[in-house]
């Protein structure tokens, strides 16, 4: 019975050895998939990435055929280096998580290796036991010694089970060496990556440094213009002053026609005979203005959803000066208050509506092209610096139709984009880069 004993652990470790060898491939797999999907990501950021950094190199291109150096320029420039910034990051995180994978699959080889030799001296226990029991009349013996049937019955399909453990064992021993093996060219192509991302990265250090040495060779070109700078600073202000002006007309306009449509119908619940009670509520209401109106707030809440997720006004771009007070990126001592985000476009480029509304207002503000602002509820989105206009007050628009050509404004092809909220008294300019997509 001693003899019988010893098959039978042998046969259990047999079969545990294979079942720790089968969780420990599994988890490879699972491994390598979420690799395999986190490098996926890792290189759509860097193709996105790569995208921004050519456009932008393509409009400071087209911006030096007009001038030889401009303030667009330098903001283009720190948004190039924005995006190579954002690139060596990414690298760095896809070098980290190589690094760490090399790690691992250096661990899962030695694991797998000491797979393989348990199983080895595994299966030379199962050789050893099939030797002492080498034919088939121990087998028969075996069997015929067993106390009763019911025995013997399972004896005889233990050693069969034990003849397919074997068979198994030698496949799992196979199966996992070539585990081993493809691990190994695996690793190998792990290193290999990594070399190819570090080289990339090596290179786009060496851009960083030629583009800031670039942004430094045209700021001081431009403070020999200091002067012709200012003066367009002053410009552009005097413009935006303008441009917020009307904003605000068009605003108090808007809430002064709906106050006037809720005293009115105020007054004529009261000639029906509202109660005292309704009539204040009335009243009351007619002070919320505009946000208040049923239909105002359907779209101030179909508007909100869409907070962050808005298209760009323009198909392709780069933001070039961006929402509230910031210093000038050339002139000391100045500051910029932007109420909204400005984008630098290609030549013949179009300006697009955000969201679909009313085209409320189209107005000229000399030296600065036409102006169009759309209304969606009580939030208000503006398009200023276009050269041509496709609509007019009162059309209805959708969300990414065209509303005009975008305007060469000495500098470059420029779209200054706003978005509002309209409260009961006064608006209120909202960041832009809120409400957009980010790219």
């Amino acid at each position: 019975m001693s003899s019988s004993n010893n098959s039978k652990n042998t046969f259990s470790a047999g079969w545990i050895l294979p079942m720790t060898a089968l969780v420990l491939l599994m988890f490879f797999v699972l491994s390598i998939q979420t690799e395999a999907q986190s490098k996926k990501e890792l290189q759509r950021q860097r193709d996105e990435l790569n995208e921004k950094i050519e456009l932008t190199k393509k409009l400071i291109r087209e911006s030096e055929k007009q001038q030889t150096s401009t303030t667009r320029q330098v903001q283009m420039l720190n948004e190039q280096l924005a995006y190579r910034e954002q690139l060596l990051g990414n690298l760095n995180e896809d070098i980290d998580e190589i690094t760490v994978e090399i790690g691992t699959k250096n661990e899962n080889i030695g694991e797998l290796q000491q797979q393989v030799d348990a199983m080895k001296d595994e299966y030379g226990s199962m050789i050893y036991n099939a030797y002492r029991h080498r034919n088939s009349y121990d087998k028969l013996m075996y069997i015929f010694a067993s106390a009763d049937f019911h025995q013997a019955f399972k004896r005889f399909k233990m050693v069969q089970r034990y003849a397919e453990a074997r068979k198994k064992q030698t496949m799992l021993i196979a199966g996992t060496q070539q585990e081993i093996k493809s691990t190994v060219d695996e690793l190998e192509r792990n290193k290999q990556e990594k070399e190819v991302l570090a080289d990339k990265k090596a290179k786009e250090k060496d851009r960083m440094a030629a583009d800031r040495e670039l942004k430094q060779k045209k700021l001081t070109d431009l403070k020999k213009e200091e002067e012709k700078l200012r003066d367009q600073q002053k410009k552009q202000k005097t413009d935006r002053d303008k441009l917020t002006s009307k904003i605000q007309e068009v605003i108090a306009e808007e809430i002064s026609k709906e106050n006037e449509r809720k005293e009115a119908e105020r007054r004529k619940n009261s000639a029906s005979g509202v109660t005292a009670s309704t009539s204040a509520t009335s009243g009351s209401a007619s002070k919320a203005a505009i946000a208040l109106a049923p239909e105002t707030v359907l779209i101030n809440a179909d508007f909100e959803k869409n907070k962050g997720v808005l298209p760009w006004p323009v198909s392709a771009g780069v933001i070039t000066s961006r929402f509230g007070k910031h210093a000038h990126p050339t002139l000391e001592q100045v500051i910029v208050n932007n109420n909204g985000v400005d984008f630098t476009a290609e030549k013949n480029s179009t300006a697009l509506a955000v969201f679909a509304g009313t085209v409320t207002s189209v107005f000229n503000i000399p030296g600065a092209g036409q102006n169009v602002i759309i209304t969606h509820g009580s939030y208000k989105t503006v398009y200023s610096g276009l050269s041509d206009v496709s609509v007019k007050q009162g059309d209805k628009v959708t969300t990414r139709q065209k509303l005009g050509t975008i305007m060469y404004d000495g500098e470059g092809y420029s779209l200054h984009f706003e978005v509002w909220k309209v409260g009961s008294e006064s608006g209120s300019a909202q960041n832009p880069e809120f409400w957009i997509k980010k790219r």
